[in-house]
């Protein structure tokens, strides 16, 4: 049996792209999932599975199965509780914040199946006006930190912006909270 989450994107922001996570649930149980945990109302889920196609293939079969239940067209991001423990690993803070306890909210991972995305949202971010914000790309998560919040940050902007839909992110206290959830 192996442990995976899901990551939504773009599901419960306003009044577009409703989905409840009793439906989502559903769904996952449908697919075979067991032991289906949902986070929060933004599409988090932990769940386990006997056996699996793969991360990406299980992405596309959920999105599938969402399409053809709710007619949402989402692009559903799984990653393995290793994957994610590690991703959650890598967050140098001290390096990006210079304090070795930042606020996790202010904190966001972000994740996407081509890291070569990453590097082409690098490659705009730099392109806006300096901030006090932090970005850096890992290998298998992009990594944040907005100084002055979330809210006030032009990277964090772009970031939720539809041209870069491919990519999800959560703040840190989120991620915290889906591994305790493993």
């Amino acid at each position: 049996m192996s442990t995976y989450i899901l990551l939504l994107r773009g599901i419960n922001v306003g009044k577009a792209n409703r989905l409840p996570m009793a439906t989502l649930k559903t769904v996952l149980e449908q697919l075979g999932a067991q032991q289906v945990r949902t986070l929060l109302n933004s599409g988090n889920a932990v769940f386990s599975l006997p056996a699996s196609p793969g991360c990406d293939l299980l992405g596309d079969q959920i999105a599938a199965a969402l399409l053809a239940e709710t007619g949402l067209d989402l692009h559903c991001i799984v990653k393995t509780a290793a994957e994610l423990q590690a991703a959650a690993g890598a967050v140098n803070a001290e390096v990006m914040t210079g304090s070795n306890e930042p606020d996790p909210s202010r904190f966001l991972l972000g994740f996407c199946r081509d890291p070569q995305i990453f590097s082409q949202f690098a490659s705009v971010a730099a392109t806006l006006p300096a901030t006090s914000s932090i970005l850096q790309i890992g290998n298998d998560a992009l990594y944040l930190y907005c100084t002055d919040g979330i809210n006030q940050c032009p990277i964090a902007n772009l970031l939720v912006s539809k041209k870069w839909r491919l990519i999800t992110g959560r703040n840190l206290a989120t991620v915290q909270k889906i591994l305790a959830m493993l």
